[in-house]
């Protein structure tokens, strides 16, 4: 399993050429919400950008839904908290996403996570992950996210600071 970065940006223009992958997002209500993108493993692309795992990008992937959720640094529990835990146990019970990926800074704080789904997007209201932070509600366009094969199950645990699903030392 490999990792890449991951931010929310202003707009599709602050990505730059290096990017695997961006789509603009919108709001619920249809807003203009800036953008995500994806950058590979290596230098840090942005201040805010965080790793997540890469199988989820996909620069041929449709439009969809997603529920981000990015805490800030000082708000970030270390990955082993039981609400972590717990909100991974969830999604692991839950049906499954399209996609799923925690987010992380380092190799043991958890920042966040995103939950892409295509249908039922009013599944996302019940994110797991909203226990620990405010979800943004995020209608994501083409070209940043493709779908994965469900969580297996019971692992719950993260390897070298790797973002969940990640398997492997």
């Amino acid at each position: 399993m490999t990792w890449c970065w991951f931010a929310r940006v202003d707009g599709t223009a602050d990505v730059g050429p290096d990017a695997l992958a961006a789509a603009p997002v919108t709001t619920v209500g249809g807003d203009p919400a800036g953008a995500l993108a994806a950058w590979p493993a290596g230098r840090k692309p942005v201040s805010a950008a965080v790793r997540m795992d890469e199988r989820l990008v996909d620069p041929d992937g449709d439009e969809g839904w997603v529920s981000l959720v990015l805490l800030p640094r000082g708000r970030s529990p270390l990955f082993d908290d039981p609400a972590v835990s717990g909100a991974l146990r969830a999604v692991l019970s839950d049906l499954p996403a399209d996609g799923v990926s925690t987010l992380v800074r380092d190799s043991s704080h958890f920042a966040g996570a995103v939950t892409v789904r295509r249908t039922r997007p009013w599944a996302l209201r019940d994110d797991p992950f909203a226990r620990l932070g405010r979800p943004a509600l995020l209608r994501v366009g083409p070209g940043l996210f493709g779908r994965t094969a469900p969580v297996p199950g019971p692992v719950t645990q993260r390897y070298s600071g790797q973002p969940w699903p990640a398997a492997g030392f």
